[in-house]
């Protein structure tokens, strides 16, 4: 009994801090139809906030507990609802974009003011309390429980037995209607989102004590949140509340399991129960139980046109000219940050090719180029079976043989990440890849056939494989005679510069082909209406599992040849391949435009090329560039719907809509496209009446 006793009460109280995030998750999610993924940066903002004013200020914690709940709970809310109302018609992919530029604003934001590392608040609520057996249950934790469960039962009957709750719940479906109703739609998505951000700040605050305040931590343990609020099915408190009760108690019990194994793959899966948790949900959940909330208000998705054949030759000639000019323009020392922004065009084109070209996105990509990375590095190094005694087992592969293999092992987890998107809608589809970015860093990345507990997995370039054995050293080839790939020595930066030039141009075709092709005129059709194109027959279940796992052949390609750029790939966190970087990568994506091959290049080079260059490679401007780049990812993603507001602002005085302000105060007019009807003109026999007239109506 002690021994339960000892998982258990850990597991509650660990679990009520999880319950408090997911149910503001819940709340602004079933009220407005937006998923804020910057939801566990706003838990860590409201955690800073409390410390600056407990540690740094000296203030009593209740003081400090307060302004912390005005300022990010209630002004944070304020703000968020401006955003989310702007979003509210959004298409899927633009509200990832925004919501996900949000989280790397502010994670990058707190992380240039206070710096990387953790700042100690110490605990503000009681640590002491009676003793259960040989367990003491801290009067602290017996708080947050309370207020936990408490919280949740006040939600719950407020949304089943208020009108005012009733009202939040209708909101997202149709704001028009529930004016009709004399609710004012502004104040109940205000209600909400306040609600919701509190909800956020309080669980930031209350982990603050046990985890340090760090954006990073704090972010993912929010982020673990998700688990619970899959198990609700993003609309069920009692059971979002329940799910995170027993995710707690799980990531309590099962250390002392997995601590019994030298595997370090098996020791990360406790901190990883929450993750395996959403894709399970996401994997078994019958998908009619998971509805994508507001999406019969969003715009359709509009694909990018391809421009005619003859422009798009002369354009990207042109840019493939200055690309092979580059190495004779820029300094020697600069040609590596180039060869590097070349790897991470390939990269951001395969997930262009997603976004803009199917309206689905990933969130997990960068796990896709470590694959690749690890699986070509491996291979150059130790070769297909490296772990087998024996001069067989050490037979090397080649560059281009090691980089393609790279990208097909990187298809099956493709293929895995697509299942949410054949079964679910596109919100969840965001959400299972970014669960699945986390777990692939915290479990597959400590694996030995990845990076094995984050060591460095060496990735020679051509003419640099290494010999195997216990005199392993560098030759300049297998035999150690030969130079090189086609008697190259690509040891040179300006060599290795344009073998990834020409890799950039084999994929940048493979985009060209795809977008060009019968595949690529039905993945646009997918993106505008995928029940539409169903009506005519096309699987199109079929076409999500082919792009996703195109994507990521063409990511794992990607990651092979950075490994490259610096002969060496590494999964540490805040590295490389961290899943943070998949986030960033949405973010400069999101403002780069929706061209197939320019947007990927101008993203790369916003992205590794533009720091080393005045004024940017000032040390507070790299400080600042994630504030930058969400800030701009955030800026594209609403700009469309400020300028509509307005424009249907006008317009909707003239037609006599209902106009609150917002995109969604005149979402049918926007929807229908109502022209203006004008009033009938009574004419005398002897006036002629001109069809198609101003004063005919017709």
């Amino acid at each position: 009994m002690n021994q339960f006793l000892n998982y258990l009460v850990p597991g509650v109280a660990d679990g009520s801090v999880y319950a408090l995030a997911a149910i503001g998750l819940v709340l602004t999610y079933k009220t407005s139809g937006v998923f804020n993924f910057a939801h566990g940066a706003l838990a860590a903002v409201g955690a800073y906030v409390f410390y600056e004013g407990y540690v740094e200020q000296g203030w009593k914690w209740p003081l400090a507990f307060l302004v912390s709940l005005m300022v990010v709970g209630v002004l944070g809310g304020l703000v968020l609802e401006r955003l989310a109302t702007l979003l509210a018609s959004a298409p899927t992919v633009t509200t990832v974009v925004a919501t996900v530029g949000l989280l790397v604003l502010l994670q990058s934001l707190m992380t240039a003011i206070y710096g990387a590392s953790d700042k100690k608040s110490g605990d503000f609520l009681p640590t002491n309390g009676p003793k259960i057996g040989s367990v003491t249950v801290s009067y602290g934790d017996m708080m947050v429980t309370g207020f936990c469960v408490g919280a949740a039962l006040a939600l719950f009957v407020f949304f089943g037995r208020t009108r005012m709750g009733r009202a939040m719940t209708a909101v997202v479906d149709d704001p028009n209607l529930l004016a009709l109703q004399k609710s004012n739609p502004a104040v109940v998505r205000r209600l909400s989102w306040v609600l919701g951000s509190c909800f956020a700040t309080i669980s930031g605050m209350l982990l603050a004590p046990k985890l340090g305040v760090s954006v990073g931590v704090l972010v993912l343990i929010v982020i673990a949140a998700y688990g619970a609020a899959a198990v609700g099915l993003f609309e069920n408190l009692p059971l979002t509340v329940a799910g995170a009760f027993g995710i707690g108690i799980m990531v309590n019990y099962l250390p002392s399991q997995t601590q019994k194994t030298q595997s370090l793959f098996l020791q990360s899966m406790p901190r990883n129960v929450p993750f395996i948790v959403l894709l399970l949900v996401f994997l078994l959940v019958p998908a009619r139980m998971l509805t994508e909330r507001g999406v019969r208000n969003a715009r359709r998705f509009k694909p990018p046109k391809a421009f005619p054949l003859p422009v798009t030759a002369a354009g990207l000639g042109a840019l493939l000219l200055l690309l092979i000019l580059t190495p004779h323009i820029v300094t020697q020392t600069d040609i590596t940050v180039y060869s590097a922004a070349v790897a991470y065009a390939i990269i951001f084109m395969s997930l262009g090719m997603l976004v803009w070209m199917s309206g689905q996105i990933s969130l997990c990509h960068l796990g896709f180029a470590a694959i690749g990375a690890t699986t070509s590095g491996k291979l150059m190094t130790l070769g297909f079976f490296g772990w087998l005694p024996g001069s067989l087992a050490h037979q090397t592969v080649s560059w281009p043989i090691a980089i393609l293999i790279g990208g097909i092992v990187a298809i099956p987890f493709g293929a895995v990440v697509a299942i949410p998107a054949i079964r679910l809608a596109g919100i969840y589809v965001a959400v299972a890849t970014f669960g699945f970015g986390i777990l692939l860093q915290q479990a597959f990345y400590l694996a030995p056939v990845m990076f094995d507990n984050g060591s460095l997995v060496q990735s020679p370039r051509p003419g640099e494989e290494f010999s195997v054995g216990p005199t392993a050293k560098r030759l300049n080839s297998i035999d150690g005679t030969a130079a090189g790939l086609f008697g190259i020595d690509f040891s040179d930066e300006k060599n290795y510069y344009y073998l990834a030039l020409a890799v950039l141009v084999l994929m940048a075709a493979i985009v060209l082909l795809v977008q060009r092709s019968r595949l690529g005129a039905l993945l646009r059709a997918m993106a505008d209406s995928g029940v539409a194109l169903e009506a005519h027959g096309a699987n199109t279940n079929v076409m999500r599992i082919v792009v996703f796992c195109l994507s990521a052949f063409m990511a794992g390609v990607g990651g092979g040849v950075l490994g490259g750029v610096t002969q060496s790939a590494s999964g540490n966190a805040g590295g490389t391949f961290d899943y943070t970087v998949s986030l960033v990568f949405v973010a400069v994506l999101g403002f780069c435009g929706r061209r197939p091959i320019l947007s990927p290049i101008l993203a790369a080079f916003a992205f590794q090329v533009v720091k080393v260059y005045p004024p940017f490679d000032d040390p507070t401007m790299i400080k600042y560039r994630g504030v930058m780049f969400g800030a701009l990812a955030i800026f594209v993603a609403v700009a469309p719907a400020i300028n509509l507001s307005a424009l249907l602002g006008a317009r909707g005085k003239e037609r006599g809509l209902a106009d609150d302000g917002r995109t969604g105060g005149n979402l049918i007019a926007e929807r229908l496209d109502v022209t203006p009807v004008r009033p009938v003109t009574i004419r005398t026999l002897e006036e002629p009446v001109v069809l198609g007239s101003k004063g005919s109506g017709a």
